[in-house]
């Protein structure tokens, strides 16, 4: 049961790094899990904890990542 669940969880992760839509420190986190240098495409003005990822680029070493934040973030 337990090794479903963790199953499971794995790949909504990996869902989100491919899609590259989500929520952008679980994203980036991912990316940097998995030895990329992360780039973020925008400018968070406040906690990356309120933006969403958009789009991931990847070109080992590095990846890109669009992020959206809120006005005022």
């Amino acid at each position: 049961m337990y090794s479903n669940i963790i199953g499971v969880a794995l790949i909504s992760i990996t869902h989100l790094v491919t899609s590259g839509i989500g929520p952008a420190p679980d994203i980036i986190s991912q990316l940097e899990s998995q030895g990329y240098d992360v780039q973020l495409n925008g400018q968070p003005n406040g906690a990356l904890s309120q933006c969403t990822v958009t789009g991931v680029h990847q070109a080992a070493p590095a990846a890109y990542v669009d992020v959206d934040c809120p006005a005022g973030n």
